[in-house]
């Protein structure tokens, strides 16, 4: 007679179902986390994108580039600013050994399709319009201000950008 020896089942199906269940748990869990993200949130990360965007164009005097974080409006000051460089601002720009930079501090919301950004900038230069060279500034704070249209953050440029004084009390 032959006799067959089986094993016995062991663990190995209930450590099979343990691990997909965590598996499963895992994703789901990352699935409501990223769709628990708000609205607001979103929209403060796709404004700090274009502020950024915007910022690391402009303050290098790259105007084409810069035009396409703008809404068509901001264009005449986009005009206005790029035909006040003069040659001594080109020469001041040349010898600079290290360029511009920027951080986006705050994004603030003040409703569904306007919002303000607060952009903090270092070592540029800042334009003199009234027919001067411009001087190196070691910072500035800018409020930049942002619209939505057709579901795409821009920066609406209302005139020139305008250096936020610092309470020095």
């Amino acid at each position: 007679m032959n006799v067959v020896k089986r094993k016995p089942a062991g663990r190995k199906p209930a450590l099979f179902v343990t691990a997909t269940l965590v598996v499963l748990l895992l994703v789901i869990t990352a699935y409501f986390l990223s769709w628990g993200k708000s609205n607001e949130d979103k929209a403060k990360e796709d404004i700090t994108a274009v502020i950024d965007k915007f910022a690391a164009y402009y303050f290098n005097f790259d105007f084409n580039n810069t035009a396409a974080t703008c809404t068509p409006e901001s264009m005449k000051w986009l005009s206005f600013i790029s035909s006040n460089i003069l040659q001594e601002d080109i020469d001041i720009i040349k010898a600079q050994k290290e360029g511009p930079w920027h951080e986006t501090v705050e994004v603030t919301l003040t409703s569904d399709t306007t919002a303000t950004a607060e952009c903090k900038v270092f070592n540029f230069l800042k334009i003199d319009t009234l027919g001067r060279a411009g001087r190196i500034a070691e910072q500035a704070t800018y409020k930049i201000p942002a619209v939505k249209r057709n579901g795409k953050w821009l920066v609406k440029m209302e005139g020139l950008l305008q250096n936020e004084r610092q309470n020095r009390d």
